[in-house]
This record gives structure tokens, C-alpha cells and sequence, in this order.
């Protein structure tokens, strides 16, 4: 299975947690590192009204109602862009796929870059 990566606002979202939600999190986030692109429901389910493949893990300790948007990268790694806790906010998709899209164009953005500059700073191979 492919690597687990977290974005900047995915991981200040996380250290701000109690133990019980932490451990939850932690919890489903091991099953998606084991289960990869197979994990389905109830821990994943694909996130309508965003224009990107954007999934949602969802904890089933603790009747809790936290969310983890995550996308698979093109090397088939998840990266956990942002989370939050939808219980009582029925604007909670509103709400939090445009900053889940603007993180995942800000990622593939500098991993491209990335690329460019791994491409870049290797030297020419002889023939």
C-alpha cells in the first residue's frame, strides 16, 4: 500500500484533539494505511460535489461524527488534507470541500514543482 501524508492543516486540526478523538483518528487512519484504495464503507466513502476524487474517513469510535478529506495522490498515497467535526453543522460539505479543494490544488501544485526540481537537478545521463 502506498504512504500516508498529511497536509499542514490536517495535522494543526489533529493536535488540537483529546485523547479519545486522537486515538480515534489514529485508529481509522491505521485501517486506510493497511487497506489502501480497497477501504470502504463504513471507515471511507467518496465525497460528492467536489470536482476532485475526494474521500472522507469517517471513525466509528465514540459516536463520532469526525471527518478526514483525503485523495489519493498519482502514486497512489493518501494525503489527509483537512478535517473537521460535522456533528450539528449541516453546512459541514459547504463548508469544507472548497478548503479541501484549494489545499489538494496547493499540493499538486508544489509536488509538480517538486518534480520539476528533482528533474532538474539530475545530471544528464550518457548514452
Amino acid at each position: 500500500m502506498g504512504e500516508i501524508i498529511t497536509t499542514d492543516e490536517f495535522s494543526d486540526w489533529f493536535c488540537g484533539l483529546g485523547d479519545d478523538q486522537a486515538k480515534a483518528i489514529v485508529h481509522v487512519v491505521e485501517i486506510l494505511r493497511l487497506k489502501g484504495t480497497t477501504l470502504g464503507h463504513p471507515y471511507s466513502s467518496a465525497i460528492k460535489g467536489s470536482r476532485y476524487p475526494f474521500r472522507e474517513l469517517r471513525s466509528q469510535r465514540y459516536a463520532s461524527a469526525l471527518r478526514v478529506i483525503y485523495a489519493y495522490s498519482p502514486e497512489q498515497n493518501a494525503v489527509l488534507l483537512i478535517a473537521g467535526d460535522k456533528a450539528g453543522n449541516p453546512r459541514f460539505y459547504q463548508e469544507i470541500i472548497p478548503k479541501a479543494e484549494r489545499i489538494w490544488k496547493q499540493y499538486l501544485k508544489e509536488r509538480t514543482e517538486e518534480l520539476r526540481r528533482s528533474r532538474i537537478a539530475e545530471p544528464p545521463r550518457r548514452r
